[in-house]
C-alpha cells in the first residue's frame, strides 16, 4: 500500500503522462503563436511584468523560508540546498524586476540587458539547486552555512550585474530581440531542466514518493517554459510572458514541495509521534493506576545528594498514602515514613546504587499515615544522566501479604515437622517404655539384693549388686538423652562428626521398639567417614525410614539393613557417604513410588498415619544438601538411599570436653556450697558427693527457704548450686534475688531439660555453668572445681 507521500504505479503514469502533455502544449503554444499576439502589453509590459515577478519572489521568499524552518535542521541535505540555491535565486528575481526596463536607477541603469542576466542566474542557480538533490550528490552543509554560502553567492552576482555587466557577453539587441547567446543560454537551461525533470521522475518510481514526482513537474514546467525565452523580440512579447506564468506555475509547485518536505511532513510526523507518546503515557498512566500492590516511579538524585520525584504512578496513594502530587512536590514524605532500622540501609543501598549504577534491590518496613505497618520492595534500574545527575526507573511493590503467607508457611511447615516428629515418638513411646521397665526392674531388684547383702555383711555381693544398678542407671540416662534430643524443638544444627555414633544411637532406640520377629542389621563400609548434619534430624530420618520398614513387613516380620558407605570424588566432584535402608517387606507399585514423598499421601487405615514421614526425610536430606532415592518392587522390598557429602575428618572431630573442666579435679579446700533442690534422693547424693571432694554443703529444699537464709547471711556461702524447676520460685528467680545482694557470687544451675532458651536465659543473668540433671554425678566436681580456681574463690576463713 502506499503511504501518504507514495504514489501507486497507476498514479506515476498519469503524472508522467501529465507532464509530457503540458511539454508538449506548451512548446506547441510558443512555437506557433506570433511574437506580437498581444499588443495591449506592449504599455502595460511593466507593470504585469512586475506583478509576475512579485509572485514569484513572495513564492522563492517562502521556499526559503521554509527550507530554513525545517524541522531537521542539521540532517536534511536537500532543504538546506534549496536554502541555499533559492537564496541566490530570491536576489537575482528580485534584482531582475528591478533592473527591468523602465524600472527607476537602482545601483546602475535599469535596461533589458541587465534584467537579463539577473534572470540567466536565477535561473541558473534553480537548476543547479534542484540538479544536486536529484542526483543525491548533496554536501552536508548546516542551516546556517547554506544561508550564508547562498548570500555570499547572490552579493557577487549582484555586484557583477550592476557593476561589471560589459564583461558579460550581450544577450539583446533592441529590434533584433535575444541575441544566439542567450538564445544558446535558455536552450541549456531548458535541456538542464528536462534532465533533472526525467531524474526526479525516476527517484519518484523507484522510491514511490509523491514530492520527488513534484519536484519533477516544477522542473519540468521551468523546462517547457525556457523555449519561450529563446525567440522574443520585444519583452512584451507571447513568448516573454509564457515564460513567466510556467515560471510562476514551476515555483508554486515548488514551495509545495518544499513545505511539505520541510515543515508539513515533519509536522505530521511530529504528531504522530506526539499522538504515540500521549497515548502511551495514557496506557501507562492507566496500568500504573490499577496495579493492585505496586507504584511506578522516576526517582532523580542531583549533585548535592537532594532527591526529587519527576514520576509516579496514580496507585501511590492507595499503596503508600500519598497523592501524586504530594510526593511529586516532596519525595522525602515517603522515606521519612521507613522504619528507623531500615533506613540507614535504604541509603546505603541508594548510594551504592548510584555510584557503581548497579540495580537497586531492597526490601524496607514502611509505616503509613494510617498507621499501618507494610513491607515494600524496591526494584530499580539507574542510569547517569549528563548533567551527572542520577536517575531511577522503577517499581514498588508491597510485599506484606506475601512476607506474611511466606512466614505462615513457614510455621506450618514447622508445625508440620514437629507434628510428624511426634508421630515418630509415639511410635517409639512402646519400645521405650519396655527399656525402662527392665532399667527400672533391675534398679529396684538390684537395690533390694545390695541392701540384703550388706546386712549379712557380704560386701562383695553388694558391690556387685550396686554396679548393676549403676549400670541400669546408666542405660536410663541414655534413653532420655536419647528422647529428649529427639524431641527437642531448635533450629537445625549442622556439625561435623562421625556418622557412625548417630547411626549406633538410632539404631539402639529402635532395637527397642522393633517386635522380636523384625531382624535389625547394620553393615558398616565407612566406619571413619565424617558429615556435616543435625544430628536429630538425622536420627529422624533414621527412625523413620526404619519404622516404615517395618510397618511394611506386617505380623510376619523381616530383615532390615542398615548401611554406611563411603564413595570416593569422581571427577570434578566430591566424596560422598550414603546411608541405605533395605528391608524384604511387601514392596511399593509405581503409583505409589510416584507419590511416596508427597505430604499426607499415605497407604495406612484412617487414623494410622500422617503420611508426613517420607516428606519429613526429603526434605532433611535435601536441607543437608544431598539426594534421596527409592527402589521398590512389589513382593520384593524397598530400598531407600540417602547421600550426603563427606567431610574429612579432623582431629577432635567426635569428641566433647566440658568447657573449663581441669584434666584432674582437684579437692575442694573447704569452700562454702549451698545446694538447693526439691527431691530429696538427689539432694542426699549431691551432699554425699560434694563432701566426699572436699567441700562444705548446705542443702535445702525450698527457694524461698535459701532465699530468706541469704538475705541473713549474704555472704556466708561462697558458690550458689540450684536445680531450675522447683515449686513456688525458679532456679533462676533465685539468682535474680541472690545477684542484687552478691553480684559476684558464683552460681551453677542443674535442669533435667535445657533447652536453647534455658541457657540463654542462664546466659543473660550471668549464670557460670548450666549442667544436665543425668550428667550430675560425673560433671558437677569437675565444673565446680574448674570454676573455683578460674574465679580464684578461696574458703571465707582463709579469705
Amino acid at each position: 500500500m502506499p503511504t501518504k507521500h507514495q504514489l501507486s504505479p497507476h498514479r506515476q503514469a498519469l503524472m508522467f503522462g501529465l507532464i509530457v502533455l503540458l511539454a508538449a502544449a506548451g512548446m506547441f503554444a510558443i512555437i506557433a503563436s506570433p511574437a506580437d499576439s498581444l499588443p495591449w502589453l506592449h504599455e502595460r509590459m511593466l507593470g504585469v511584468h512586475l506583478s509576475l515577478e512579485l509572485v514569484s519572489i513572495i513564492v522563492a521568499t517562502l521556499v526559503v523560508a521554509a527550507s530554513w524552518h525545517t524541522f531537521d535542521q542539521d540532517s536534511n541535505r536537500n532543504t538546506h540546498v534549496l536554502l541555499m540555491g533559492f537564496t541566490v535565486v530570491l536576489v537575482c528575481d528580485l534584482q531582475h524586476a528591478l533592473t527591468y526596463a523602465g524600472m527607476p536607477k537602482l545601483l546602475a541603469d535599469s535596461t533589458t540587458p541587465r534584467a537579463i542576466f539577473f534572470w540567466l542566474m536565477g535561473r541558473s542557480a534553480e537548476v543547479l539547486a534542484l540538479a544536486a538533490i536529484a542526483l543525491g550528490g548533496v554536501p552536508r552543509l548546516t542551516r546556517m552555512a547554506s544561508l550564508l554560502l547562498g548570500g555570499a553567492l547572490a552579493l557577487a552576482i549582484t555586484l557583477f550585474g550592476n557593476l561589471g555587466l560589459d564583461h558579460f557577453p550581450q544577450t539583446f539587441v533592441e529590434g533584433s530581440g535575444v541575441t544566439t547567446f542567450k538564445a544558446a543560454y535558455e536552450h541549456v537551461l531548458a535541456l538542464g531542466n528536462a534532465v533533472v525533470a526525467l531524474l526526479f521522475w525516476r527517484r519518484a518510481s523507484r522510491e514511490n514518493d509523491r514530492l520527488m514526482g513534484l519536484l519533477g513537474l516544477s522542473s519540468g514546467l521551468m523546462a517547457v517554459g525556457g523555449f519561450a525565452y529563446t525567440s522574443y523580440v520585444a519583452p512584451s512579447d507571447f513568448q516573454n510572458i509564457a515564460g513567466h506564468l510556467y515560471k510562476v506555475a514551476a515555483y508554486l509547485v515548488l514551495y509545495q514541495v518544499t513545505f511539505a518536505t520541510a515543515v508539513k511532513r515533519p509536522y505530521q510526523a511530529l504528531k504522530v509521534s506526539e499522538n504515540q507518546v500521549r497515548e502511551s503515557r495514557e496506557r501507562l498512566s492507566v496500568i500504573g493506576a490499577n496495579l493492585p500492590n505496586s507504584v511506578m516511579f522516576q526517582l532523580v538524585l542531583e549533585h548535592e545528594g537532594k532527591r526529587r520525584a519527576t514520576e509516579v504512578s496514580e496507585s501511590v496513594q492507595r499503596v503508600l498514602g500519598f497523592t501524586p502530587s504530594q510526593v511529586l512536590a516532596d519525595v522525602e514524605c515517603i522515606y521519612s515514613r521507613f522504619h528507623p532500622d531500615d533506613q540507614a540501609v535504604m541509603q546505603a543501598a541508594e548510594m551504592a546504587s548510584a555510584n557503581n549504577l548497579t540495580v537497586f534491590d531492597r526490601e524496607a518496613r514502611y509505616l503509613r499515615p494510617d498507621g499501618a505497618t507494610r513491607r515494600l520492595h524496591f526494584i530499580s534500574a539507574p542510569r547517569r544522566m549528563p548533567e551527572g545527575n542520577v536517575v531511577w526507573e522503577g517499581i514498588c511493590i508491597d510485599v506484606t501479604e506475601r512476607r506474611e503467607a511466606e512466614e505462615s508457611n513457614r510455621r506450618l511447615e514447622q508445625q508440620l515437622f514437629e507434628a510428624q516428629k511426634m508421630e515418630s515418638i509415639g511410635t517409639l513411646a512402646s519400645g521405650i517404655a519396655h527399656d525402662f521397665n527392665n532399667v527400672l526392674a533391675a534398679i529396684l531388684g538390684n537395690s533390694t539384693m545390695a541392701l540384703e547383702d550388706v546386712r549379712r555383711g557380704e560386701r562383695q555381693e553388694a558391690l556387685e549388686s550396686l554396679e548393676q544398678i549403676r549400670q541400669a542407671g546408666l542405660r536410663a540416662r541414655s534413653l532420655v538423652n536419647q528422647i529428649l534430643s529427639f524431641s527437642r524443638r531448635q533450629a537445625p544444627l549442622r556439625e561435623v562428626q562421625p556418622l557412625r555414633p548417630i547411626v549406633d544411637e538410632s539404631l539402639a532406640l529402635l532395637r527397642s521398639t522393633l517386635p522380636a520377629q523384625v531382624e535389625l542389621v547394620l553393615r558398616d563400609e565407612a566406619a571413619e567417614v565424617c558429615a556435616k548434619v543435625d544430628r536429630t534430624q538425622l536420627e529422624q530420618v533414621l527412625i523413620n525410614l526404619c519404622t516404615n520398614a517395618w510397618q511394611a513387613m506386617g505380623e510376619a516380620g523381616g530383615r532390615i539393613e542398615v548401611v554406611v558407605a563411603q564413595f570416593p570424588a569422581q571427577a570434578g566432584g566430591k566424596a560422598s557417604v550414603r546411608l541405605s535402608v533395605i528391608d524384604n517387606g511387601c514392596g511399593m507399585d509405581a503409583a505409589t513410588r510416584q507419590h511416596a514423598f508427597e505430604p499426607f499421601f499415605t497407604t495406612k487405615p484412617m487414623g494410622q498415619g500422617t503420611g508426613l514421614g517420607l516428606a519429613v526425610v526429603q526434605r532433611i536430606v535435601h536441607e543437608h544438601e544431598g539426594r534421596i532415592a527409592l527402589e521398590s518392587t512389589p513382593g520384593v522390598g524397598t530400598r531407600f538411599d540417602i547421600e550426603l557429602p563427606a567431610v574429612m575428618p579432623s582431629a577432635g572431630v567426635g569428641t566433647t570436653s566440658v568447657a573449663g573442666e581441669a584434666a584432674t579435679p582437684q579437692p575442694g579446700r573447704g569452700q562454702r556450697v549451698v545446694y538447693v533442690d526439691d527431691e530429696p534422693v538427689v539432694s542426699f547424693m549431691v551432699n554425699k558427693l560434694l563432701q566426699r571432694a572436699g567441700y562444705q554443703v548446705t542443702c535445702l529444699s525450698d527457694a524461698r527457704e535459701a532465699m530468706a537464709q541469704l538475705q541473713r547471711e549474704p555472704f556466708g556461702l561462697d558458690v550458689l548450686v540450684t536445680d531450675y524447676r522447683m515449686p513456688g520460685h525458679s532456679g533462676l528467680e533465685l539468682i535474680q534475688a541472690i545477684r542484687r545482694l552478691r553480684p559476684d557470687l558464683p552460681t551453677l544451675l542443674i535442669s533435667g531439660h535445657v533447652s536453647e532458651a534455658l541457657r540463654e536465659a542462664a546466659l543473660t543473668e550471668g549464670v557460670n555453668c548450666v549442667l544436665e540433671k543425668q550428667q550430675t554425678i560425673d560433671e558437677l566436681v569437675p565444673h565446680l572445681d574448674a570454676l573455683m580456681r578460674e574465679l580464684g574463690v578461696t574458703p571465707a576463713a582463709e579469705a
